[in-house]
């Protein structure tokens, strides 16, 4: 072991313990030195993971653009040894990236490749967290939403499909919530209350009062467009009730009861 490849190890060692310890801020540093002495001396597979642990930590900061720029030499350089599961990592964050950029094409493009490799891998949490991001993608996409509606609602019931079969139930109420969005934006009523009930019947048994409510409003709203005002006045003064309940400010107990006379009369 030469002297360039004993100082790499070290500067390795150290920004990965700061990486593990969830230190992002100062581990960036050392972990550039490992990566240009890994680069430099031709040790591929230590450049790439340290290439990953680099764009990793600017993620966590919200350095987004140096974290792009990290992601796309570490898929470049896991493509070259052949790292199917880094490879997909990679290509999931680019394609999260890159959706947040606006960037819908290129988004869609690494979201479609991270499914390729997790199918071909049998990864069912990762392909659900997948689909997950490529029907967020589709939904901010005004092109795809408008032009190919049905394409959003199907890569949602794909994920929630995985996620129930991982029984992942809290990622798969969070799915049934964000799909319940999207049928009420559809006009899809009945439907929509049918994902924001599956969605309230976990938050529920799972105490989280946030989206207890914020769940019983969406219901009580989906009513209301189907000119139901009785019963969306009951899921409106359930969510109020649940506030007092909770110990919401009085503030926000008083916005919402405004919110609903405003509406309901």
């Amino acid at each position: 072991m030469n002297e360039h490849e004993v100082s790499a190890n070290i500067y390795f060692s150290r920004g990965k313990e700061g990486f593990l310890k969830g230190d992002f801020q100062r581990c960036i540093k050392d972990l550039i030195y490992a990566q240009e002495m890994f680069s430099s001396i031709g040790k591929k597979d230590m450049s790439a993971e340290t290439l990953y642990m680099l764009a990793t930590s600017y993620y966590q900061i919200n350095q987004f653009t140096q974290a792009k720029q990290m992601f796309s030499l570490a898929i470049t350089r896991f493509k070259e040894l052949k790292n199917l599961t880094r490879i997909g990592e990679c290509a999931l964050k680019l394609g999260e990236i890159y959706r947040s950029e606006g960037n819908f094409k290129r988004s869609k493009q690494f979201l479609a490749e991270a499914i390729e490799i997790y199918t071909q891998l049998g990864d069912l949490e990762k392909l659900a967290d997948t689909w997950r991001e490529l029907a967020n993608a589709f939904e901010t996409s005004l092109d795809e939403s408008s032009s190919h509606p049905s394409r959003i609602i199907n890569a949602y019931k794909t994920a929630i499909s995985y996620y129930k079969k991982l029984k992942f139930l809290d990622k798969k109420a969070e799915t049934e919530f964000d799909l319940g969005h999207v049928m009420l934006n559809q006009s899809k009523f009945n439907e929509a209350i049918k994902y924001f009930s599956d969605s309230l019947s976990f938050f529920t048994k799972s105490k989280d009062s946030e989206n207890i409510v914020t769940a019983l409003i969406m219901i009580g709203r989906a009513h209301f467009k189907m000119d139901n005002k009785s019963k969306a006045r009951n899921y409106m003064y359930k969510a109020i009730e649940k506030m007092r309940k909770a110990e919401y400010s009085p503030e926000k107990i008083s916005q919402l009861k405004q919110s609903v006379f405003a509406m309901l009369g």
